[in-house]
């Protein structure tokens, strides 16, 4: 297959019609808090950088359009663009990967580019074929690889059939692991009830999760790797942990919380470290690694807030403090899902006015000038929370 080859001619036209639209709005946009009476400095802090940094960019588009082109010669394939040309011939590519937006054309030498063809570029279906019929896929080749290291290590079992036994075996468990973290994530969220049963699963999954990867490590991955032959539980981790997130965040009301962020921060340096010493998955040689250590603390983090907030909260035996206030206002915020809030007077310990959310029932009976009765408890945890009761 040779041949030169351009963006879509139907990507062509859109981007020839609209690009100068675009552009031509950014450019207005720029003149706006020169024209207008009422502009202040703040306005033009945000407008004039809107409108040069959205400027460059559709002018960078509509050029790289014009000039941007594949070229497949007999033995080289070549990328023409506004950053200049790229070559590299067949034998020194070592072979592609394909992603959403991509074919990327892997070189073999460090000093050597890589080129990337846009899956807008036309006839990027034969493109694909003709790539495919000549170089090596790379992320199947490289998950092929790894499996085969698996099945030649010692650790993981006395002969071939064991390890592969085990590498399957922990395939099914992070498989499960992740579909339970999902499904527990849609229950905490949308409907968890029975409460106590639906909060403890949130509890316990991520758990699961973190026992698995010791139990098999080596084989069973915290982050998850485009086309690896080693399972992750990192959905199953994060979905639990985000529903339990999600439930401590809305069922409770907490009166402060530098007790709560010094207890989690604590945790979470704890669970960290001892997840990268037990496992071993993260071994900093790459920027990568760095990059998966800060989500993992991020997803502990996050893991870590929801269970003190529902262990302080839901566990609580102490004898409330009941206080009053008088409603000051009512609000609705509508999203992804609809919260009700009402405004309350300073009581107690509280010295300013605050929002706090209440169900929807609660919402309706009350009016603007109510009284409601407020219950300040302690805590399982010694961490003071509180909630609305209207009767």
């Amino acid at each position: 297959m040779t041949g030169e080859f351009r963006t879509a001619k139907g990507w062509r036209i859109f981007i020839y019609i609209f690009s100068p639209l675009l552009i031509g709005l950014f450019i207005y946009v720029g003149f706006i808090p020169f024209t207008s009476e009422n502009s202040n400095l703040t306005v033009k802090l945000i407008l004039i950088p809107i409108s040069l940094v959205g400027t460059i960019l559709f002018i960078y588009g509509l050029v790289e359009t014009i000039r941007s082109r594949i070229i497949i010669a007999a033995n080289s394939i070549s990328s023409q663009s506004i950053l200049g040309p790229r070559t590299l011939d067949f034998q020194e590519i070592k072979g592609f990967r394909i992603d959403e937006n991509y074919i990327r054309i892997i070189s073999n030498f460090k000093n050597k580019k890589s080129i990337n063809i846009s899956l807008y570029i036309e006839k990027s279906g034969q493109i694909i074929e003709w790539v495919s019929n000549n170089f090596i896929e790379l992320d199947s080749h490289e998950a092929k690889q790894e499996e085969q290291q698996i099945l030649a290590n010692l650790e993981f079992g006395i002969n071939v059939q064991t390890r592969e036994y085990k590498l399957n075996e922990a395939r099914t468990v992070a498989k499960y692991i992740n579909i339970v973290g999902g499904l527990t994530c849609a229950w905490l969220w949308f409907y968890p009830r029975p409460y106590l049963f639906s909060i403890s699963v949130g509890m316990v999954v991520p758990i699961l999760a973190f026992v698995s990867v010791y139990i098999y490590r080596g084989l069973i991955r915290f982050d998850e790797r485009r086309n690896s032959a080693h399972p992750s539980i990192i959905y199953g981790f994060l979905l639990a942990s985000v529903g339990l997130l999600i439930r401590a965040i809305m069922d409770y009301e907490m009166l402060e919380y530098k007790s709560i962020w010094i207890a989690i921060s604590i945790s979470t340096i704890t669970l960290t470290f001892l997840f990268i010493l037990g496992t071993k998955e993260i071994k900093f040689h790459k920027f990568v690694d760095y990059v998966t250590t800060l989500s993992l603390a991020g997803m502990i983090l996050c893991y870590s807030y929801g269970t003190y907030v529902t262990s302080n909260c839901l566990f609580d035996k102490s004898e409330p403090e009941i206080f009053k206030s008088e409603v000051t206002d009512k609000e609705i915020s509508s999203g992804k899902s609809t919260t009700y809030y009402l405004t309350l007077k300073p009581w107690g310990p509280r010295t300013e006015t605050e929002r706090v959310s209440v169900t929807k029932d609660e919402y309706e009976v009350t009016a603007k000038g109510d009284t409601v009765d407020i219950y300040l408890r302690q805590g399982l945890l010694k961490t003071p929370w509180f909630y609305v009761v209207i009767e």
